[in-house]
C-alpha cells in the first residue's frame, strides 16, 4: 500500500513539473499574446496546448504569435534559474493570479500568458487597492518630493504601491513605500535575473525582500523599447488606478495614464509650474480628460474605484 503512495505521490509530482514547464513554455514563446494561449489551454489543458505550438498544429493567430520562438527549449532552465533566484512562475491556474488581469480585458492580445515574481511578498488580490505610480526618470526634486509624498501615504493606508523600476520618480515612489514598511511591487522591462538599471540593484534586492518583483519576460531577456512598453501595459493592468506626479510630454508614463484611461480606470495627474516641461505630461493628461487632478492621496483614496 506504501509502494502505491510512493508511486502516485511522485507520479502527481512529476504532472505538476510537466505543467509548470509547459506553462514556462508558452510564456516565453507567445508572450503577450495570453487571450490566444489561454484560449487554447482552457479548451485541451497547458501540456497539451504546448505540445499543439510545438508541432504547429494550432490556429493561424496562434502560428503567427509564436513563429519566431515555437521551438524555444530553455523552459526548464527557466524553472531551476526561477529557483535559484527564489523567484516562482505565477499562472492563470494558481490562486495568487491577478484577479484584475481577468478583468483587464481578457480578449486583448496583450493579455500576459503568465508571470515571473521574485520576492517574500505577493502580487495584490481583489480584496486590496492597488494604485500605480509613474513618471518622468528627469524628475526635478519637487516631483520626487510629490511621489515619496503619495507613495508612503497611500501605502500607510493599506494600499498596495506599484511602480517600474526606473531612475528618478519610479525610484522615489519605491524608497517611499519601503520606508513606511510597506512591500511595493516593481514591474521590470526585463528578466528577472537583470536589475534594471543597474544602478537600482539594491533597490530592487529591498523591494524583493519586503514586495515583489514582476516581469512577463523569461530570464536572460534584455531591457528593450518593446519591452517598455510591455512593462507599462503589464503596470496598467494590474492596478485599479494610476497617480503620475511629474512627466514630460513624451514617455512611458503617458502610455501607461492612457492605458489605464482605456481600461476605464482612474488617472491622475499631479500639476506643476506651467513653466516646467517636467509637469507639461500631467498638465496635457488633465486638459485632455484622461486624468483627473490630485493633489493628495486621501483624494486619491477617495475615489470608490479605488478604496
Amino acid at each position: 500500500m506504501s509502494g502505491v503512495s510512493s508511486e502516485n505521490a511522485v507520479s502527481g509530482s512529476e504532472m505538476v513539473w510537466r505543467e509548470r514547464v509547459a506553462w514556462a513554455y508558452l510564456a516565453h514563446v507567445a508572450r503577450g499574446q495570453g487571450s490566444l494561449v489561454h484560449l487554447a489551454v482552457s479548451l485541451s489543458g497547458v501540456e497539451a496546448a504546448a505540445e499543439a505550438v510545438r508541432h504547429r498544429e494550432v490556429s493561424e493567430d496562434l502560428l503567427r504569435a509564436t513563429a519566431r520562438s515555437w521551438d524555444y527549449s530553455g523552459a526548464e532552465a527557466d524553472l531551476e534559474t526561477a529557483a535559484t533566484l527564489g523567484a516562482r512562475l505565477v499562472t492563470p491556474a494558481d490562486a495568487e493570479w491577478p484577479q484584475r488581469l481577468r478583468m483587464a480585458g481578457w480578449l486583448e492580445g496583450s493579455t500576459p500568458v503568465a508571470l515571473w515574481v521574485r520576492g517574500q511578498g505577493a502580487l495584490p488580490g481583489a480584496d486590496v487597492s492597488a494604485v500605480a505610480l509613474t513618471g518622468t526618470r528627469a524628475a526635478t526634486a519637487y516631483g520626487e518630493h510629490v511621489a515619496s509624498e503619495f507613495a508612503g501615504d497611500l501605502a500607510m493606508r493599506g494600499v498596495a504601491v506599484l511602480s517600474g523600476s526606473g531612475f528618478g520618480i519610479e525610484g522615489a515612489v519605491l524608497r517611499a513605500a519601503l520606508g513606511v514598511g510597506a512591500g511595493p511591487v516593481a514591474v521590470m522591462p526585463c528578466g528577472l535575473d537583470r536589475a534594471y538599471p543597474s544602478g537600482h540593484a539594491r533597490l530592487l534586492e529591498r523591494v524583493a525582500e519586503q514586495g515583489v518583483v514582476v516581469s512577463e519576460y523569461s530570464f536572460g531577456a534584455e531591457p528593450r523599447r518593446e519591452r517598455f512598453n510591455g512593462s507599462g501595459a503589464l503596470l496598467a493592468a494590474l492596478s485599479d488606478a494610476v497617480v503620475v506626479p511629474e512627466a514630460g510630454s513624451r514617455g512611458r508614463a503617458l502610455s501607461v495614464a492612457r492605458e489605464v484611461h482605456r481600461l476605464g480606470r482612474a488617472v491622475y495627474a499631479v500639476p506643476g509650474p506651467v513653466t516646467s516641461a517636467a509637469s507639461n505630461g500631467c498638465h496635457t493628461l488633465i486638459i485632455d480628460g484622461v486624468a483627473r487632478l490630485a493633489m493628495s492621496a486621501a483624494g486619491v483614496c477617495a475615489d470608490p474605484n479605488v478604496s
